[in-house]
């Protein structure tokens, strides 16, 4: 019996289908680890769980790969409020993650890449956007600019551009930001005072979240991938 899995783009549950016959490449947004686990990520490793363990009991040969965000705002300011060193955080709170999700039952993912392992290859991907006429360089970092591509922005999530542009309100120059336009996000973000950074380009700084999971889902997968999940 065919699984059908809701797909965000046709906003529509579809029976499933792999782009290798007998193979199944599943990427789920792992949890940021700047505290210990709560009842939402148990609800969304759970899911995926099931998924996981439905296809392997089908016969699929399933490849998973769950990532942690080990570099983050929130991770930051947590090591700041509690005077601790931002790297042990991490590791105890990836500790904690282990236990909580062995104690609930859940199927390990085959891999958990890091952040911090692909500083370098988020590098190059930011370069290769600037390159491409998506990014641009401020003296914040480096930013993704939407309008760049307003035709594909929101494919899979849904959004509009026209809808997010119309909610600015004016904060982009309430707040001074240097970025074009409200809705553009961070792919690098320039060093600030006691933050850990990476020699870059566009000097030292650290990644932004959102260039993070890409880098390691192309390490893994290449550019496309049959499932891509995460918390709602």
């Amino acid at each position: 019996m065919p699984i059908r899995l809701y797909d965000t783009r046709r906003r529509d549950k579809v029976e499933f289908s792999t782009m290798e016959p007998g193979k199944v490449s599943m990427y789920v947004c792992g949890v940021t680890v700047y505290d210990r686990c709560h009842l939402g990520h148990a609800r969304c490793y759970l899911a995926f769980d099931l998924i996981h363990r439905w296809l392997e009991k089908s016969g699929y040969d399933v490849h998973y790969v769950q990532n942690f965000t080990d570099i983050d705002d929130k991770i930051i300011q947590r090591a700041n409020e509690t005077g601790g060193d931002w790297k042990v955080l991490v590791d105890q709170n990836i500790a904690t993650y282990y236990e909580d999700m062995d104690a609930l039952n859940i199927l390990r993912a085959d891999d958990y890449p890091r952040c911090t392992e692909y500083v370098e290859d988020m590098i190059r991907i930011t370069q290769d956007l600037i390159d491409k006429g998506h990014a641009y360089q401020t003296d914040e970092g480096v930013y993704f600019h939407i309008d760049s591509a307003p035709e594909k922005y929101g494919i899979l999530t849904g959004q509009n551009i026209e809808a997010v542009r119309s909610g600015a309100g004016g904060r982009v120059g309430a707040t001074g930001s240097s970025k074009r336009d409200h809705k553009d996000f961070a792919l690098w973000k320039s060093a600030k005072p006691d933050e850990p950074t990476w020699d870059s380009p566009w000097g030292p700084g650290r990644p932004g979240w959102h260039i993070e999971c890409t880098a390691m889902s192309m390490d893994h997968f290449g550019a496309q991938f049959d499932i891509h999940g995460g918390g709602h």
